[in-house]
């Protein structure tokens, strides 16, 4: 067996992650498209010279036929997009620790969320910030991360507090920054598709 290159083996993942990133970012500006018929206008601009410059009745009727095709327009297809954003959101999400609200905000239909894993969560009213949950003191917090040791997740973090995943990233950054829980990398038990989640543990 040949020797891997120097930096092949940790630049995959990377690529990998790109492409997902970019698979999900095509999804969603793809919500905004318009589902109206698109009319290539250099594709009828080239159909029409060739017929002007064809003295072929059979290829001009073949043109024609072409030229009426375009001009009637297509329907732009999302159905590719969309195919990776069920596949690959969910995981990505949870490694981002991205909520679906955050989808939902976006317009991401809820059934295209259940497609894809996700649970539906309802969205807050604007009008009140009375239904905020209350901030959880620093010392609850930290006595939360301590009993759950090392090798946790964001996600472990979250049910923990009893909080989505915005939130208890925003109290991890604080304990983070205080030294008290460090990044340990990658979770190496990750064997799913898309990126392997963050783990964490006391310092």
């Amino acid at each position: 067996m040949e020797p891997a290159l120097p930096g092949l083996a940790s630049s995959v993942p990377v690529m990998a992650t790109q492409k997902i990133e970019d698979g999900i970012r095509t999804y969603l500006e793809s919500l905004g498209v318009s589902q109206k018929p698109v009319v290539d206008r250099e594709a009828v601009r080239s159909l029409k010279a060739e017929i002007k410059a064809s003295s072929d009745p059979i290829a001009k009727l073949r043109l024609i036929a072409a030229l009426e095709e375009e001009q009637a327009g297509r329907v732009p297809d999302l159905d590719e997009d969309k195919a990776v954003f069920v596949a690959e959101a969910k995981a990505w999400a949870d490694a981002e620790g991205i909520p679906v609200s955050a989808f939902q905000a976006l317009k991401v239909p809820d059934e295209v969320l259940v497609e894809a894993g996700f649970t539906l969560t309802a969205v807050a009213p604007k009008s009140s910030s009375s239904g905020r949950a209350p901030r959880i003191p620093i010392e609850d917090v930290r006595a939360a991360a301590k009993k759950l040791g090392s090798g946790w997740k964001l996600t472990d973090f979250a049910a923990a507090l009893d909080r989505d995943a915005a939130t208890a990233r925003n109290y991890l950054n604080k304990l983070i920054a205080e030294g008290l829980i460090v990044d340990l990398g990658e979770d190496p038990k990750h064997d799913g598709r898309g990126r392997a989640p963050k783990v964490y543990g006391q310092k």
